[in-house]
C-alpha cells in the first residue's frame, strides 16, 4: 500500500475484477469502489485471485476440440426441386465478370446480381414456404438492383464517361486503369466488368457534363434561381409536390435528351423574360443558336429511344417526349407539338393504354396528368375536326383522369366539374362535325350540348370556393372559368349550328363575357393567380370578336405582358392568332381556331 498526497491508502494494483472487465480501478480500500456502484462484490487485491463459487451445472469456459469439421446447417429441399451444377451455370456467365467481387469494389453488388441471374428458378414458387412473402422479396430485390445500377451509374461518371473507359478496355492500358481505379486489384477486369453492365443496361454517354461551365449546368443553375421561385410563388393555393429544387449531384442520372431540353427551357425563359427594348440583339441571336443546337440534340437523343424496341415505350422515353413537348410549347414559333403529342399517344397505346400504365408505372401519373392537360386545352383550340384525343374509350378516359386530378389541378386551378366539361365539349365538337360533314344532323347532339351548358350554368362558384384566408382569390378563379367554359360551349356549338344565334343565347354569352373580363381585369393584377391566366385570356381574346378595339387591345397587352412574366412565346403566339381572327371580322369559335393552335397550352414552368 501506499501514502497518497492526500493522505489516503491506495491499493497498488487493480481489483480483480476491474482487471475482468478491464475498467480504471479507483483503488480504494478495503474494496473497489467501482464495484460497489456495478453491485459486484470486489474480490480484493491480493496476489492470487480469490475463488469464485459456481452455481452446479453452470459452465464458464471449455477447451476448444482438435479435429473437429464445423457443423453445417441445411435447408430440406423438395425433391420435385432439380439443381443445376455450379460448373454448367459459371460457363453460361460471361468470362469478364467471373472474378470474385471484393469488399471495396464499387461493381460488387451489380457482379453479385449478374452472377446470380442464372440460377434464378424458374420454379420460384416452391421456395416461398422457407422465407419471406414473394412480392416483398421482389420489391427487395428491385431495391438491390436499383441500388446497384445506381452505384456503376456513380463510378461510370466519376472515371470520366463511357469513351475513355472503352478506349482503356480496348489497348489493354493496364496503367491507365490502375491510375483511374486507385488501389482496386485488377482494375482492368474491373472495367470490363463496368462496360459490360454500361452496355447491356443501354447506359448513354454523359461525356458532354464533364465541364462544370457547360450550357446544361448553366442551365440547371437558372432553373433554380429564376424559374423555380415564379413557380414557387404560384403554388401558395395549391402547393405542388413536383416543384423542387433540381439537385446538381443527380443530373447524369437523368437521360440526354432531358439535359438538352433543359437547356432550351432556360434560354427560351431568358430570351422571353427579356424587356422589349434596349436589349442587345447580338445577345438574343446567340442565345437562340444554342436553343437549335440543343433543340436537335434532343430531338436526336428522343430519335434513339424510339428507335430500340427495347426503349420504344419505355417510362423514360414516355418521360423524355413529355418534358421535351411541354419545352416545345413554350417556344411556337418551331414547335411541332401534335407530332409529338401523336407520338406519345401511341407510345401510350403500346403500353396498354392510359390506365394500365398509370397502375404499372404509379409514379408516371403526374407526367401523364400533364399530358392530359395539354392535349385537354390544346384540342379547345383547335377544329373540330382535327382533335387529337387519347386512346381508348372517352367515358373511361374521363374516370382515369379523375383519379388523377388532384395531380393535375396544380397546374390550372380550375373546379374539376369544369374541367370535364371542357373534355366533353371537345368530343362532343369531334363528333358533331362528324355528322356535319356527312350533310346529317342528329338531335341527339343537340340536346347533349343543351345539357352541357345547363350544368354550367348550375355550377356554383361561392359553393366550390375555399372557405379560409383566400376565399376571394379562390371565389375568383371559379368565376373566371365558369365564364371562360361558358363562352367556350356557346360560341363553339354556335359553330356547329347545334345552337342558334338567338337574342337570348348571344346576350348570355355576353354577360359571360362582361364577367370574364371584370375578372381577367382582377386576377392580372393578383401575383397568386397571374401564372394561370393563360387560358381565359384567349377566351376573351375570342369572345371580343364581338366588342371594340379597346377591349382588343387590352387583351392584346396583357398576353404581351403574360409573355415576359412567364418567360414563355405561348401567350406571343396566342396574341397573333387573335390578330388574324379579329382582322377577319367574322366572329366565331371555328373561325379564330381554323387550324390546331399550341399557344394556349397552360404554363408549367416549362
Amino acid at each position: 500500500m501506499q501514502n497518497t498526497e492526500s493522505g489516503e491508502h491506495k491499493a497498488t494494483r487493480q481489483c480483480w475484477e476491474c482487471l475482468k472487465r478491464r475498467l480504471v480501478c479507483d483503488h480504494t480500500l478495503p474494496g473497489c469502489k467501482k464495484c460497489q456502484k456495478a453491485g459486484k462484490d470486489c474480490p480484493g487485491y491480493g496476489e492470487q485471485k480469490p475463488l469464485q463459487w459456481i452455481q452446479p451445472g453452470k459452465v464458464t469456459s471449455r477447451r476448444r476440440k482438435k479435429d473437429c469439421s464445423p457443423k453445417i446447417y441445411t435447408v430440406p429441399v423438395r425433391e420435385t426441386l432439380k439443381c443445376r451444377t455450379f460448373e454448367s451455370e459459371l460457363n453460361a456467365v460471361p468470362e469478364s465478370i467471373r472474378e470474385p467481387p471484393t469488399s471495396e469494389s464499387f461493381f460488387s453488388q451489380s457482379q453479385a446480381w449478374s452472377v446470380f441471374q442464372p440460377f434464378k428458378s424458374s420454379k420460384v414458387e416452391e421456395w416461398e414456404y422457407l422465407s419471406e412473402p414473394y412480392k416483398e422479396k421482389v420489391r427487395r430485390e428491385a431495391a438491390y438492383r436499383e441500388a446497384s445500377d445506381r452505384a456503376m451509374l456513380d463510378q461510370m461518371f466519376a472515371l470520366g464517361g463511357t469513351d475513355k473507359i472503352q478506349y482503356i478496355v480496348r489497348n489493354g492500358l493496364e496503367d491507365e486503369a490502375k491510375a483511374m481505379l486507385k488501389l482496386e486489384p485488377h482494375p482492368l477486369k474491373k472495367l470490363e466488368r463496368l462496360l459490360h453492365f454500361i452496355r447491356s443496361h443501354d447506359v448513354p454517354s454523359y461525356d458532354y457534363l464533364s465541364n462544370e461551365t457547360s450550357d446544361i449546368v448553366q442551365a440547371v443553375n437558372y432553373f433554380n434561381i429564376r424559374i423555380l421561385p415564379l413557380m414557387m410563388l404560384s403554388s401558395s393555393l395549391a402547393p405542388n409536390p413536383a416543384l423542387m429544387k433540381f439537385p446538381m449531384g443527380v443530373l447524369y442520372v437523368l437521360p440526354p435528351a432531358v439535359h438538352h431540353t433543359l437547356v432550351c427551357l432556360s434560354l427560351n425563359h431568358y430570351i422571353h423574360s427579356l424587356p422589349p427594348s434596349g436589349v442587345d440583339k447580338s445577345i438574343v441571336t446567340a442565345n437562340r443558336s444554342k436553343i437549335i443546337h440543343h433543340r436537335g440534340n434532343a430531338i436526336r437523343a428522343l430519335s434513339q429511344y424510339v428507335s430500340k424496341e427495347k426503349t420504344r415505350s419505355s417510362d423514360m422515353s414516355i418521360s423524355s417526349i413529355l418534358v421535351f413537348m411541354s419545352m416545345e410549347l413554350q417556344n411556337p414559333s418551331m414547335a411541332d407539338w401534335r407530332s409529338h403529342a401523336g407520338g406519345l399517344n401511341r407510345l401510350i397505346d403500346l403500353r396498354g393504354g392510359l390506365r394500365k400504365l398509370m397502375k404499372e408505372s404509379p409514379y408516371l401519373a403526374p407526367t401523364l396528368a400533364v399530358f392530359v392537360l395539354i392535349l385537354t386545352t390544346a384540342n379547345a383550340c383547335s377544329p373540330s375536326w382535327d382533335q387529337l384525343d387519347l386512346c381508348g374509350d372517352p367515358d373511361q378516359n374521363i374516370k382515369d383522369i379523375e383519379s388523377v386530378y388532384n395531380i393535375l389541378f396544380p397546374y390550372i386551378l380550375c373546379p374539376p366539374a369544369l374541367f370535364f366539361d371542357i373534355i366533353r365539349i371537345s368530343h362532343l365538337r369531334q363528333k358533331a362535325s362528324t355528322v356535319l360533314f356527312s350533310g346529317d344532323m342528329d338531335t341527339a347532339h343537340t340536346l347533349e350540348a343543351h345539357d352541357l351548358l345547363t350544368r354550367i350554368e348550375a355550377f356554383s362558384p361561392e359553393d366550390w370556393a375555399q372557405p379560409g384566408e383566400h376565399y376571394d382569390d379562390w371565389l375568383l378563379i371559379g368565376t373566371i372559368y365558369q365564364s371562360a367554359v361558358a363562352i367556350y360551349c356557346t360560341m363553339a356549338f354556335q359553330s356547329l349550328t347545334l345552337f342558334p344565334s338567338t337574342i337570348e343565347m348571344n346576350s348570355m354569352r355576353s354577360v359571360h363575357g362582361d364577367r370574364l373580363l371584370e375578372g381577367l381585369r382582377t386576377g392580372m393584377k393578383t401575383h397568386r393567380l397571374i401564372n394561370f391566366m393563360m387560358w381565359p385570356l384567349t377566351v376573351a381574346g375570342v369572345e371580343a370578336g364581338h366588342r371594340d378595339e379597346r377591349t382588343r387591345y387590352w387583351i392584346g397587352a396583357q398576353l404581351m405582358e403574360l409573355s415576359r412574366h412567364l418567360g414563355t412565346g405561348g401567350p406571343l403566339k396566342g396574341h397573333a392568332v387573335l390578330r388574324r381572327y379579329w382582322q377577319k371580322e367574322e366572329p366565331g369559335w371555328d373561325e379564330c381556331f381554323d387550324r390546331p393552335e399550341s399557344c394556349v397550352a397552360p404554363w408549367m414552368g416549362g
